[in-house]
């Protein structure tokens, strides 16, 4: 069995054409005998789009390769509330969900959020809250709970399903940033702007909670850095998301988005 991850592809900001990617990644996807795709989030800036993208790549590159999808944080500043962002009647959407993948493996999602907990301690919660306002993209989103209330819903809920999955090899998949030592030292350590945006990229208590379970791989995006595969406290982690590819932010090796996604596409066997 082959499974393959993928994230951040952006692809409204990339300003890609649709129909061309679906071709081309369904394509690439049966060529390589991949049997679970799996996007952890953030394909489009509206989650109708995002959900109508699967829809159509699932149908394209038929049966043989089950596509799994997950919102990131840009899919849900439009086309969706908190409810519908909750709804699981779309059998391609992995948020909240455990699924046999093989004699003794499983695939568990959650969108997962985000508790602050990556900030310095001396931000305080009506600082970070009125950063988020003002400055972070995530501010429009609209949900009826603070963001630590989200993220329990989210640990929680993960929880409940690794230990649903005890005995067998576990592929998580989420959106939101796992562990701080993901995050550059850089970034905490400027005063203007990224000691406020780490505390909306994930939290600390994921990480913790991931290593008192046995073969576990987790995979994510968010964070536009590409750390490919790496071990920590015994959890396998996959991150090495498409990025932007945009004159104002250029984050790939090369100017074609096919190529980015193909080179960042984690392939695992088990």
């Amino acid at each position: 069995m082959r499974i393959a991850f993928s994230s951040d592809n952006h692809l409204d900001i990339n300003r890609v054409e649709v129909s061309a990617v679906i071709t081309a990644q369904a394509s690439f996807l049966s060529m390589r005998g991949i049997n679970y795709y799996v996007n952890t989030g953030d394909t489009f800036n509206d989650f109708a789009k995002t959900q109508a993208f699967y829809a159509q790549l699932q149908q394209t590159v038929g049966p043989q390769t089950q596509v799994r999808y997950l919102a990131g944080n840009h899919d849900m500043l439009r086309g969706a509330t908190y409810a519908q962002l909750e709804d699981q009647t779309d059998p391609r959407y992995l948020n909240g969900k455990i699924e046999v993948i093989g004699p003794d493996a499983v695939l568990i999602g959650d969108n997962g959020w985000y508790d602050y907990s990556f900030a310095p301690a001396e931000l305080t919660l009506s600082q970070l809250q009125h950063w988020k306002r003002a400055f972070w993209v995530d501010g429009v989103i609209e949900q009826p709970m603070s963001d630590q209330e989200r993220f329990k819903i989210s640990l929680e809920r993960t929880a409940k399903m690794l230990t649903a999955a005890a005995g067998r090899r576990v592929f998580y998949a989420t959106h939101f940033v796992p562990d701080l030592r993901f995050l550059n030292p850089r970034m905490l350590a400027d005063q203007k702007v990224g000691r406020y945006a780490a505390a909306f990229l994930g939290s600390r208590a994921m990480s913790n909670l991931l290593s008192q379970y046995p073969q576990v791989t987790a995979a994510f995006g968010h964070l536009h850095q590409r750390d490919g595969i790496r071990e920590l406290d015994g959890v396998t982690y996959v991150h090495n998301p498409v990025g932007y590819g945009t004159k104002r932010r250029h984050e790939w090796q090369s100017a074609d988005f096919m190529t980015e996604w193909q080179s960042s596409l984690e392939i695992i066997d088990f």
